[in-house]
C-alpha cells in the first residue's frame, strides 16, 4: 500500500478518516466559522491529536491549521465529519472514510458559490473541480466495485476512488500530504455538539 491513504491509514485512521480542505489562510476565523474558540486551540502534532481519536463519539474534536499557501486543512480527530454548511461562500473539499460504513463517501465540496456531492464513479464529469481529475478514473480493470462483509477495506474500488479523493484534494490546495507535512503542529479544537 502506498500513496495518500497509506501515510493516513499508518497514522491510525483506518475505521475513519474525516479531512476538510478548506480555502483560507486565517486559521482562527475558519476555527470561528466552525463554531470553536481559537483561544481554546491546543497547539500539538498529530501523534498527540491522536491520543483523542475517536471516531462515532458524541463529542466533536479537529486538528486544524495550515496546509498550503491559501488552503487550511482540518482533520476530524474524534466524531462525525465536518458540518460543511458552516463554510459557505468558501471553496472547500472533504473526504470521508468510514470503515464501518460505506467505506468512501461522496466528495463533499463547494466551488464558493455552489455546495454539493459527487459520487467517485462521476469524476471524469462535468463539475467544478474537473480540472484538477487528470488522470483519476473512476474504475479500474478488474477491481470489484462493492466491499465483502465486515469492515470496508480501502482496497479494489474503494481503494481507488478514496486515493482519488485525496489526490484531488492536494492538487486543488497545491499540497500532496507527506511525511514532513504529520510533523508540523496545529492546533486541536472541540467543536461544541
Amino acid at each position: 500500500m502506498n500513496g495518500q491513504w497509506a501515510l493516513l491509514a499508518a497514522r491510525g485512521f483506518g475505521r475513519m478518516f474525516a479531512g476538510t480542505w478548506i480555502e483560507g489562510d486565517d486559521h482562527e476565523e475558519i476555527a470561528r466559522l466552525l463554531r470553536a474558540d481559537p483561544a481554546q486551540g491546543v497547539s500539538c502534532g498529530l501523534d498527540e491529536a491522536m491520543r483523542e481519536y475517536e471516531p462515532y463519539a458524541f463529542r466533536e474534536v479537529v486538528w486544524l491549521g495550515a496546509h498550503a499557501p491559501g488552503w487550511t486543512q482540518a482533520i476530524t480527530i474524534a466524531g462525525p465529519r465536518l458540518r460543511t454548511d458552516l463554510l459557505a461562500g468558501r471553496r472547500y473539499v472533504q473526504v470521508v472514510w468510514d470503515a464501518l460504513g460505506l467505506g468512501v463517501h461522496d466528495l463533499y465540496y463547494s466551488d464558493g458559490v455552489t455546495a454539493d456531492r459527487l459520487s467517485p464513479r462521476h469524476i471524469a464529469g462535468p463539475w467544478p473541480f474537473r480540472e484538477y481529475t487528470d488522470g483519476l478514473l473512476p474504475h479500474g480493470p478488474g477491481l470489484i466495485d462493492v466491499s465483502g462483509t465486515g469492515p470496508a477495506q480501502a482496497t479494489g474500488s474503494l481503494g481507488l476512488w478514496l486515493e482519488n479523493w485525496l489526490v484531488l484534494a492536494g492538487r486543488l490546495s497545491g499540497r500532496l500530504m507527506e511525511e514532513e507535512y504529520f510533523q508540523t503542529g496545529r492546533r486541536l479544537y472541540a467543536l461544541p455538539l
